[in-house]
């Protein structure tokens, strides 16, 4: 795009001539812009209008999540509502009848389990750690809260070495575990089970503030148009000016998935791709929308309650397949699932708390469907599958 094509846009922008397509072009430039030191703007009014694009992503509303719902398709089934002595759960009730005993070894929930790793190497058993600061870095105090987040309390100094670098930490939650790190910027971070972030102790005289996730994490990044925050996996690339959004891009998995809930997301991905500026290979999201990516991305509205449960402590499974169901259930438990006996043409909708023990998910699960599990070393086995 020429400085005159571009000047157009800008015009019909302000004038709110813009087609949704025109006004995705306008927002990736200016994420090019604000992160490609060979792009050079250099008309102060284009400037100003570009930023006037941003700001209007301020005035997008969030997207609320609404009270859990029963779905119309579920209208004529049977809703129970069971209180545990670990919480509530709902789960919708198709008739047949639950195994006697699914655990020769029952499982218990997972926690608040992470591992950090500093700059220099030294790793931190988070879990173990006691509250209070547990280390310190150039211009960065990192600290544990009772509530167990991890904070990063920024100096006057630069957290950048010699050669001009930033420094590296490595924040990793094993299977059954999750943690709540708050980055140097202030943007909070929420990682799921079996996950990981690597981001600079400090953002300070970066162009741009760049982290790599493996695994699954909500984000609540804090705004600053001048440093766009980047986020990396293995198939993608997501920027953003400050926003609440979900990221799940699990390497076994063959799906990432970002569910956006405010502000805008650039979404790019990664591999082959062509110019982005023509909208291929890359997707802007509004909230309450989702984009998937496989071979290419697709976008569509999103569920918010299903992809940020986990968030909140909850399972939520809206027709969701067994598989998927499993490798959720593998992850937050630490168990191993033996899938030569799962279906591939059942769905289940069930909603429960992921506080209670394995056995008490999986129970939902056959009351829900018309299957039954076992639990036999920490591994979870369809025996019985009724059609």
């Amino acid at each position: 795009m020429n400085k005159e094509e571009l000047k157009s846009l800008l015009e019909k922008f302000d004038a709110g001539q813009c087609t949704a397509e025109e006004v995705g072009m306008l927002e990736s430039w200016y994420l090019q812009w604000r992160t490609d030191e060979e792009i050079d703007l250099a008309d102060a009014e284009a400037e100003q209008r570009i930023d006037h694009i941003w700001s209007r992503l301020d005035e997008e509303p969030e997207v609320q999540k609404t009270p859990l719902r029963l779905w119309p398709r579920f209208a004529a089934a049977a809703v129970i509502l069971i209180a545990l002595s670990s919480g509530l759960f709902f789960y919708l009730h198709r008739g047949g009848s639950t195994s006697v005993s699914i655990a020769k070894q029952d499982v218990p929930a997972g926690g608040n389990k992470a591992y950090l790793t500093l700059a220099d190497g030294k790793r931190i058993v988070l879990s173990d750690a006691a509250n209070g600061e547990l280390a310190k870095e150039t211009g960065v105090a990192i600290s544990k809260s009772a509530d167990g987040q991890l904070i990063y309390t920024l100096s006057a100094l630069s957290n950048t070495a010699k050669t001009g670098q930033p420094i590296y930490n490595k924040i990793e939650t094993p299977k059954g575990g999750q943690y709540q790190v708050v980055l140097p910027d202030g943007t909070k971070v929420w990682l799921n089970s079996a996950s990981s972030l690597r981001f600079p102790a400090m953002f300070t005289n970066l162009k741009k503030r760049e982290v790599e996730l493996n695994g699954e994490a909500y984000f609540e990044v804090a705004h600053n148009k001048k440093q766009p925050f980047i986020v990396k996996t293995a198939r993608q690339e997501l920027s953003v000016l400050g926003t609440h959004f979900n990221l799940s891009s699990y390497a076994e998995e063959d799906v990432t998935k970002t569910t956006l809930l405010q502000g805008a997301v650039l979404v790019h991905r990664l591999g082959n791709i062509l110019n982005p500026i023509e909208g291929k290979d890359f997707a802007l999201l509004k909230p309450g929308q989702q984009a998937t990516l496989r071979k290419t991305i697709q976008t569509g509205p999103a569920d918010i309650e299903m992809a940020t449960a986990w968030k909140d402590g909850n399972f939520l499974f809206n027709e969701l397949d067994l598989k998927s169901i499993l490798q959720q259930l593998s992850r937050w438990y630490n168990v191993e699932v033996d899938y030569s006996h799962v279906p591939e043409n059942r769905f289940f909708t069930v909603f429960i708390s992921r506080s209670v023990n394995l056995s008490k998910v999986l129970e939902m699960l056959e009351i829900a469907g018309g299957i039954q599990f076992e639990i036999d070393q920490k591994t979870i086995k369809v025996i019985n599958l009724k059609h």
